[in-house]
């Protein structure tokens, strides 16, 4: 097994243990929140939020997961990768979309906001490059 094997197999088992961690989190942010900042309205807007943007985050792990599969499978330059980056990079946009909203009403999801839409320019440059390497790569198969 080479180092780019070893290397996925580590991220895969991490996004594992981040989809462990989100159940975690689903589970017990309620109970966290309130015990940490009582019933503000700051707690409130906290767990809103992160629920409105869970099922994005959920299905970012899920397609991380595919991705990384795709990556094991030496499967990488697909038009199955594209379809997944263009999914990563949906995901990173409906927080950042979560986040600039509650921005309005409390100026820290700013930071989230420009994270999130920072990592969906570079998910979608990403995947314009791996959609031009397919491709050249369909396009190689065809020449004799």
């Amino acid at each position: 097994m080479n180092s780019s094997q070893k290397s996925a197999r580590l991220t895969l088992y991490v996004t594992y243990a981040f989809c462990f961690l989100m159940v975690l989190i689903m589970i017990g942010i309620i109970p966290a929140i309130t015990w940490i900042m009582g019933t503000a309205q700051f707690a409130t807007v906290c767990i809103v939020s992160f629920y409105i943007c869970s099922p994005a985050a959920w299905v970012a792990l899920i397609s991380l997961i595919k991705l990384l599969k795709n990556i094991l499978n030496d499967n990488i330059f697909s038009f199955s990768s594209v379809r997944l980056l263009r999914l990563l990079a949906y995901c990173c946009a409906y927080v950042c979309a979560v986040c600039f909203a509650v921005m309005f009403i409390f100026r820290l999801f700013f930071v989230f906001s420009l994270g999130a839409g920072l990592m969906t320019l570079i998910l979608l440059v990403l995947k314009d490059v791996m959609q031009r390497a397919t491709e050249i790569k369909e396009e190689n198969e065809l020449t004799v």
